[in-house]
């Protein structure tokens, strides 16, 4: 690797410093270029190094890392042992609004390593680990150089922070990428209709990764039918067609239970809002994460248009990317990794423009315009990694958290976390995400819902003592402070499980923290 960095250094430099127009700043510039050009370098393998260091620190965390592990965990637990993941819900389980895929995809690998969190998160970085050997791949193909392939792949890392650092929790984010990633590298560089297909399939199952993986779907098809035309095409219409409605609406609930379309159709479509808050956060994140490769992206796209033979399917793709950060844009209480497709198409499209003009002469190449965005991108990605750093003490914080639960005279409901892996058994375990998924949506209050009530009725209506476990206090909490109509505050354990802290994402779950004893007499005469 530092060989290549080396010669990255060198074919970087020559081709940027070459028209030379003699002006002090360019002079100096091409003084200090060679250092630069190998420094960016080494700050893409520092960055690559973070991660694959996360990786390690993060995988066997005992709690959970963002606030729907706890839920996955029940869902893979679920397709693990044959039964429906989206049943009725239930005091016991209430499925996530997210296409299955991910959860069945873990399940082999839960024969080998156990039908745990960690297993969840094995799968999740390995998904992220195939993205950037696409990514890799792709722009060394393109430019030519394994200078500019480590800055994309380099630049992927460091945006850990920015897509809200789901890639390396038990999320489907990170197979979303690597699937519509994948399908459009084979279909572009595919020289027969059979990898192209397959191209069509991997683009199949970003959508049953998540639904917004049927923009690429839908990019994939148009940019094929485009090319091609629609009689050489439709066998791509027709294998999307079959895997994605068909399959869909068709078979979805024999195979993967009952509510299936409830939780993964009904549920989702009411959460968008057309607002000028929506605008604001959309352009707001772009302007604020990914300014230069958006530019640059979007310099290289109008450049595209006006010679229609040189659109590729990554342009017909970039598109897509733009409009699913828009439809998570339009959900207020979506998190930020619903931008992390469009940030990978930026980090391709960015790169490959960047390298384009560091190839062309102009006043871009003469004033080394690729390096300064290359440095301004990093630095927009700059976060601090000890944030990230999950403790050493948290498995021994998590043995006295459960021994703490165990000696409690009654059960325990714990919304921020759903349901434990090991140790003990929450109850209900209705997570705090899945039930507001259920309820939000445009005008619509999430406060002391019939929803909320049924599926807590034995929170609320014990048949003995019972507690509630909480991150935040229970009375700021919109959705679950009717509760404190018959709970009072047992115990502020304070910094006590501190260790168990999730990690740092746009909504902050902090840490197991407020217990709450059952006492409705005592709520009445306060």
């Amino acid at each position: 690797m530092q060989a290549d960095v080396k010669r990255g250094v060198v074919k970087a430099w020559s081709t940027a410093g070459a028209g030379v127009d003699g002006s002090r700043f360019v002079r100096l510039m091409n003084r200090f270029a060679p250092g630069w050009v190998f420094s960016l370098g080494l700050l893409a393998i520092l960055c690559i190094a973070v991660i694959a260091f996360f990786f390690i620190n993060h995988v066997s965390f005992p709690l959970n890392l963002e606030l729907m592990e706890g839920n996955i965990l029940q869902h893979f637990e679920r397709a693990a042992a044959g039964l429906a993941v989206y049943p009725e819900p239930s005091p016991e389980y209430v499925p996530l609004a997210y296409n299955p895929l991910y959860y069945y995809l873990a399940v082999p690998f839960g024969w080998v390593f156990g039908v745990t969190l960690p297993t969840l998160r094995l799968v999740a970085i390995l998904g992220m680990i195939g993205s950037g050997v696409v990514l890799f791949r792709l722009v060394y193909i393109k430019t030519d150089s394994r200078w500019w392939a480590l800055m994309a792949v380099g630049l992927f890392a460091a945006a850990y922070r920015v897509m809200d650092a789901y890639l390396d929790s038990a999320h489907s984010d990170p197979w979303l990428l690597f699937s519509a990633l994948l399908g459009t590298y084979w279909i572009d560089r595919g020289q027969s209709r059979t990898w192209k297909m397959a191209g069509v399939l991997a683009l199949v199952a970003s959508f049953w990764f998540k639904q917004h993986g049927a923009l690429f779907v839908a990019g994939g098809i148009f940019f094929l039918t485009w090319r091609e035309g629609i009689k050489r095409a439709w066998p791509y219409w027709a294998a999307a067609a079959l895997l994605v409605p068909a399959l869909y609406f068709g078979a979805g609930k024999p195979l993967f239970g009952a509510y299936f379309h409830y939780f993964t159709w009904e549920v989702p479509r009411r959460w968008m809002e057309i607002t000028i808050w929506a605008a604001v956060r959309y352009l707001g994140f772009i302007a604020t994460s990914y300014p230069a490769l958006a530019l640059a992206a979007g310099w290289a796209a109008v450049r595209a248009l006006r010679r229609p033979h040189q659109l590729s399917i990554w342009h017909f793709q970039l598109v897509m990317a733009l409009a699913s950060g828009l439809l998570g844009a339009l959900d207020p209480g979506s998190s930020d990794n619903v931008f992390a497709p469009m940030g990978l198409w930026f980090i391709i499209m960015g790169t490959l423009a960047l390298h384009e003009l560091s190839q062309r002469d102009g006043w871009a190449r003469r004033h080394y315009v690729h390096l300064f965005a290359l440095t301004l991108t990093f630095a927009f990605f700059a976060y601090v990694p000890a944030r990230y750093v999950v403790s050493p003490s948290a498995g021994t914080s998590y043995d006295e958290f459960v021994g703490e639960l165990a000696s409690l005279d009654g059960p325990v409901y714990a919304p921020h976390i759903g349901q434990l892996q090991a140790g003990y058994t929450l109850y209900p375990a209705v997570g705090w995400v899945a039930l507001e998924d259920m309820i939000r949506g445009s005008g619509r209050s999430t406060t002391n819902r019939p929803t909320s009530r049924q599926l807590l009725a034995a929170v609320i209506q014990p048949e003995g003592a019972a507690y509630i476990v909480t991150n935040h206090p229970l009375e700021d909490d919109t959705l679950l402070d009717f509760l404190t109509e018959y709970y009072v505050l047992e115990a502020d354990w304070g910094r006590r499980f501190k260790a168990l802290r999730a990690l740092p994402h746009r909504w902050d779950l902090a840490w197991p923290r407020y217990l709450y004893r059952y006492a409705p007499d005592e709520t009445r005469r306060s």
